[in-house]
């Protein structure tokens, strides 16, 4: 199989040969918002417009008497790191078709939005070549875009009494990665996203993008020989999420280790950071012990055989 890799959005295979898929950072990174959190909860009135933005997206809810219309855009630069929390504005709803619409029989007055991870695995890889040596731990320091998930309470009657109901409006991507099909055909695999990235060695270089969440993968390299790292797949549905003291999401971290024997052990390895927040739960509720797949437990062979 040779598909050729597409950082357009279409599904290829992740191949040892393919070039590098990196984002080329800024020269000067630019400065992180005074308050890098973009969630929250805002009561709109009928007629109302909330806004809020987290890095490159921009969001628009209107609120009518019947129904709730949302608009979305996306800026090019994946590093753009405006926060704003969902706020009422004077000003009228974007031009052009809603990115979702949804009807109500009497729309509920408040809306939230909460940052959540993404639904399927991400593929990353290293801003340059890697390795690891023998009987050595490394953990590199990977970032993904989040997503907003729009929620609203609506009062139903159940059972003689009135009781709130969580609905998800619908959820949008902070900065939308491309599609990737990762494994060895088109029948043995994971559909995931290819996110450029820089897979880091150190926190202090990890730069404050708010709309972005990071996730400690740490590879051991229990073999004899160096451990090439060209790639890695992280298991995004089965982490939670959680915010730090200043304000950066991070997510749970990743266990990769190569045994002797050339297979590989995947662990999702809680890691609250500090004095954290958890502000999800992973979407995936199973064990993940219990459901990983052929791809993820060849991930460091070198192969896809």
């Amino acid at each position: 199989m040779t598909d050729a890799p597409s950082d357009a959005g279409g599904p290829h295979l992740e191949r040892d040969d393919e070039a590098t898929v990196v984002e080329t950072p800024p020269a000067q990174a630019p400065d992180a918002p005074l308050d890098p959190r973009w969630w929250g909860a805002v009561t709109i009135a009928v007629g109302g417009v909330a806004r809020w933005r987290a890095g490159p997206s921009t969001a628009h809810a209107h609120r009518r008497a019947a129904d709730w219309r949302v608009w979305h855009v996306i800026e090019p630069d994946p590093y753009a790191v405006a926060a704003e929390r969902p706020r009422r504005v004077e000003e009228p709803p974007p031009d052009g078709a809603a990115a979702a619409r949804i009807g109500f029989a009497e729309t509920p007055n408040t809306i939230a939005v909460t940052p959540a991870l993404p639904d399927r695995p991400v593929v990353v890889r290293p801003e340059s070549a890697l390795e690891i040596a023998p009987h050595e731990r490394v953990t590199l320091y990977v970032s993904s875009p989040t997503w907003m998930a729009l929620k609203l309470e609506v009062r139903r009657t159940r059972r003689g009494r009135q009781e709130a109901a969580p609905v998800v409006l619908t959820e949008l991507p902070t900065f939308r990665p491309s599609d990737t099909w990762f494994g060895a055909s088109t029948r043995e695999g994971e559909l995931c996203y290819a996110v450029r990235t820089a897979a880091r060695l150190e926190p202090a270089d990890l730069p404050l993008r708010p709309h972005r969440a990071v996730t400690p993968v740490t590879v051991e390299n229990q073999g004899t020989t160096p451990l090439p790292i060209t790639r890695i797949a992280v298991p995004m549905p089965f982490l939670a999420l959680y915010l730090d003291r200043q304000g950066r999401l991070w997510t749970d971290g990743v266990l990769l280790t190569r045994q002797a024997d050339g297979d590989t052990a995947v662990k999702v390895a809680p890691a609250a950071p500090a004095d954290g927040e958890r502000l999800a739960e992973p979407r995936d509720s199973r064990t993940f012990g219990q459901t990983i797949t052929r791809t993820f437990s060849r991930l460091l062979r070198g192969d896809h055989r």
